[in-house]
């Protein structure tokens, strides 16, 4: 899928728990150009008018912000991507009274023109996101269509009175979550318009890889007008966790969209690590490279095993930990030696590690994982 003949790549701020200020999205952008990527997703979670108070309006310090943000991006030829999530209090029982005449129910009339203000304001484009929505859409409705029906149907109506191609994050975005609902994706692929663009995660929400069978596979169960969304780096799911490794198993995959972290010195240095490695036939030793641009001392190395990729797939594999005295003497620079913007970012993921090895080397008493843990892990570590 390419839009104005270009591929379509770059950076969602579409996770949980981290909301960048606009001079990080500045940077973004910055970082985005440098590294010959075109769209920003602005998706976040934390927004509360993107998705719980999505009815309500933003304020004119916001509008303006957004503005000078939408400005600075087209500047540096970066698209603007806005998204909407309105699914858990849209009230879909106006799917039904939808008047083809443009006589507009209430929440599609309040959706349409929200759009319409971000695109006025200067975004390229709006989404109308779906995703991590209960499945009780029957129970909660008690309507004659189905959900992947309803959802289409709203993308439909908001892409004709827009009178442009928008983007839609289905409900089911990978093939992890059909299993709730097995009807959906065929429901709401029999209702999609051909040009609306969809976002997809592939087989996992955190897939381990996206290669040219994933693309047939997404073509043939949802559009083969799609982006993949891509949560390789993501760790709203995981705090305590980060991944910091080479960008793999996605060589030559070109509509690929990268939702990361939301710490904004790590966020940039993955983006270079993505366009660094990810088509590279020496992902590795191009990723020490990226890293030693930006400073990561080289005892990282020796303990990078820890943060370089998620756990993937239904039943991940539990591997032995490796821990050696020279493991421990990196660990230790790292966390008391090491003094940079990106170390500030790192370090609870650090002090972390080292606190969970203290327990499993049993070197930590009682009283200090009652300390250093939450109550409930304590008493699990305690009385285990």
């Amino acid at each position: 899928m390419k839009r104005n003949n270009k591929i379509l790549n770059g950076y969602i701020e579409g996770y949980y728990g981290r909301l960048l200020t606009w001079k990080d999205r500045h940077r973004i952008i910055l970082s985005l150009k440098k590294n010959k990527m075109n769209f920003y997703f602005y998706a976040p979670k934390e927004d509360e008018k993107h998705r719980l108070n999505w009815r309500s309006n933003y304020k004119t310090q916001w509008i303006k912000n957004f503005k000078k943000f939408c400005n600075f991006a087209n500047k540096n030829y970066v698209k603007i991507i806005v998204g909407i999530s309105p699914g858990f209090s849209f009230n879909f029982s106006e799917i039904l009274n939808f008047n083809s005449n443009n006589k507009m129910t209430k929440d599609l009339k309040t959706l349409h023109q929200k759009f319409q203000y971000f695109l006025e304001s200067g975004a390229n484009e709006v989404a109308l996101l779906f995703d991590d929505l209960p499945n009780n859409f029957e129970e909660k409705y008690n309507l004659s269509i189905s959900e992947g029906f309803a959802h289409a149907t709203l993308a439909n109506r908001l892409s004709y009175l827009l009178k442009k191609t928008i983007f839609v994050v289905p409900r089911i975005y990978s093939d992890q979550l059909i299993y709730e609902d097995k009807y959906y994706l065929s429901d709401f692929k029999k209702q999609i318009y051909k040009k609306i663009i969809c976002f997809y995660s592939g087989k996992n929400i955190v897939s381990k890889s996206i290669n040219n069978n994933t693309i047939q596979k997404v073509s043939k169960i949802l559009s083969p007008n799609f982006v993949i969304w891509d949560n390789f780096y993501s760790n709203d799911y995981c705090p305590r966790r980060i991944f910091l490794g080479p960008y793999i198993s996605r060589a030559r995959i070109e509509n690929i969209m990268i939702n990361p972290t939301g710490l904004i010195e790590t966020d940039l240095l993955i983006l270079d690590i993505v366009k660094a490695t990810k088509d590279s036939p020496k992902p590795f030793e191009d990723w020490e490279k990226v890293l030693d641009k930006y400073n990561v001392p080289k005892q990282f190395l020796y303990i990078c095993d820890y943060f370089l990729k998620p756990d993937f797939g239904d039943n991940p594999t539990l591997n032995k930990a490796s821990i050696s005295k020279k493991f421990i003497i990196s660990l230790d620079y790292l966390i008391w030696n090491w003094k940079s913007p990106l170390s500030r970012e790192w370090y609870p993921f650090l002090l972390g590690l080292k606190q969970d090895i203290k327990i499993f080397t049993n070197e930590f008493n009682s009283e200090r994982i009652v300390k250093t843990q939450t109550k409930a892990l304590a008493n699990y570590l305690i009385n285990n």
